[in-house]
């Protein structure tokens, strides 16, 4: 009797329009949930210290200087306007744009299962995505990967409501998302080739060849949109080439693709761990889950009727083909730009297809089998969470841990008011200057800084913080901090031999057990 009356009220509550809503709540409030409680644990990192500090200028001269470096400017526009209200020198402040967005994409991610295979799917769909440990880490970075991984579900969604219901709006609207999308990333186009890719394949199956297939294919609704976004991209294309040809031609800091990037990725996707890491029952685990899933998505997709392969095929595509692009458009002549986190929307694709695979193929199980399955490929997500705590800024690309705002906590608590920080680097200079205060503040040599790069254009045309004039400055400065990257035990160049070194601050990293970022006090001058 308990048990039916159990199973009344669970069926009512799923029939129940406004499940939906408690449904997304749960899944944000989850994901808020995740993230929150260590968002401001990690140090600012290059990438996020670029981004704050570029929004200090104006939005002409955002365009500018991010012209010179890899990325288009809309994030940077975004993020200056967010900080103009939440502030600028806290990472909570800068942070908290991502997880904002994060939350958005979720709701397009569960409104586009929802619409395409229901509710079920579009629960567990929304489950797997909020426990996925490249979500929730870089849900916590001020990086423009949130967003764009909105505009991708946000677009994809779209397309899918155009396609339903024949409306030229609906497309102009697509149309728009789209070259916002390159705005903000340049593999945003990666997506969109994977709707091409899928649209393909969806006029292929219905049979249509030969110049009905062009005319099918080639539809005004699409053509409308794809112009529109072309229109919209239009003014940034020559900038793109010219970062494009400055990365091919000069290189870049991503290593090369081999036969284990592949693997790299799925291990990232769930255990936020490159797969030499990845041993013994865990490995055991991961295969298990993955070969159990391709079992069922196979027998899922043939259990389908035509719409329903078509809506799965376009999940699939937006999982697969950008990662096939990224590899091959990676490989030689090409220099690499294969990095997970480019990747991410992909990576969601996948869990949203496992939302899909579980709905559908866990039904002839009973209710506990169910849970046991779903709760495997949780608790592999938990541990990749897990991990996420554990790595924090943690740059697997350097195998460096980014500990910078430790060091200036140091220099606060052992230094005097006045002694600034000179970073040996401009590199750590745009970590250090976000913790730039009154009390010490955070300077670098214009001697010693090579410009050659397009994202130091800031400091080269800029005063701020640059010191020009090094034997006036300590004049006026008889003891300062000299701080960097480095393990040898006092932070030193050549400058540094004519002072006095009289204390070094240094962190140690749980990580790698090595005590790397580091910053000696020194007086420039006999007393």
């Amino acid at each position: 009797m308990i048990k039916k009356s159990s199973q009344s009220l669970l069926a009512r509550f799923v029939a129940w329009r406004g499940s939906d809503y408690v449904a997304l709540i749960a899944g944000i409030g989850l994901l808020f949930a995740l993230v929150l409680p260590t968002i401001t644990s990690a140090s600012i990192w290059f990438d996020e210290a670029f981004s704050s500090y570029i929004t200090q200028f104006s939005f002409y001269d955002i365009a500018r200087y991010t012209a010179t470096d890899v990325h288009p400017p809309l994030y940077y526009w975004l993020l200056k306007a967010w900080e103009s209200v939440f502030g600028y020198n806290s990472e909570l402040a800068i942070r908290s744009m991502s997880l904002l967005f994060a939350a958005i994409a979720t709701v397009f991610g569960f409104l586009l299962l929802r619409r395409l295979f229901g509710r079920k799917a579009a629960v567990l769909g929304l489950l797997f995505v909020v426990l996925s440990p490249v979500v929730v880490r870089y849900s916590a970075e001020a990086r423009m990967y949130m967003v764009e991984l909105t505009i991708i579900l946000a677009a994809t969604y779209t397309m899918v409501r155009a396609l339903e219901q024949k409306k030229l709006g609906l497309w102009v609207v697509y149309g728009v998302l789209v070259g916002l999308g390159m705005w903000v990333h340049y593999f945003t186009a990666l997506a969109w080739l994977a709707h091409w890719a899928w649209r393909l394949a969806v006029v292929y199956q219905l049979g249509v060849r030969g110049k009905a297939f062009a005319k099918r294919f080639f539809s005004k609704e699409w053509i409308t949109a794809h112009v529109i976004a072309i229109a919209i991209f239009l003014p940034w294309i020559p900038f793109m080439l010219y970062q494009l040809g400055i990365v091919q031609s000069s290189g870049f800091w991503i290593g090369p693709v081999g036969v284990d990037t592949p693997v790299n990725y799925v291990t990232t996707m769930f255990y936020y761990l490159d797969h030499g890491e990845v041993k013994g029952w865990f490995a055991l685990a991961l295969s298990a889950v993955l070969a159990a899933f391709i079992v069922m998505a196979v027998r899922v997709y043939r259990s389908f009727d035509t719409q329903k392969r078509q809506s799965f095929l376009l999940i699939l595509a937006l999982a697969v083909v950008p990662v096939a692009l990224l590899i091959i458009a990676s490989l030689p002549p090409l220099r690499s730009s294969f990095v997970e986190r480019y990747l991410i929307p992909s990576i969601v694709a996948t869990m949203l297809l496992f939302g899909i695979v579980a709905a559908y193929g866990l039904t002839k199980y009973n209710v506990w089998q169910r849970i046991v399955a779903v709760g495997i490929v949780v608790a592999l997500l938990a541990i990749g969470i897990n991990n996420t705590y554990h790595y924090g800024n943690f740059n697997k690309n350097s195998d460096t841990h980014i500990l910078t705002r430790q060091v200036v906590e140091g220099v606060n608590e052992k230094g005097e008011a006045g002694e600034p920080i000179i970073a040996n680097s401009p590199w750590i200079f745009y970590e250090a200057v976000f913790y730039n205060s009154s009390e010490h503040p955070v300077y670098f040599i214009d001697a010693d800084t090579d410009y050659w790069y397009g994202s130091l254009d800031m400091l080269k045309n800029n005063a701020m913080h640059k010191i020009v004039d090094v034997d006036a400055f300590i004049a006026e400065h008889p003891t300062i901090w000299y701080l960097g990257n480095t393990g040898d035990p006092e932070v030193t160049s050549e400058r540094t031999d004519k002072w006095q070194a009289l204390q070094t601050i240094s962190t140690h990293d749980d990580i790698q057990n090595v005590n790397i970022y580091k910053a000696t006090q020194y007086r420039t001058s006999a007393e």
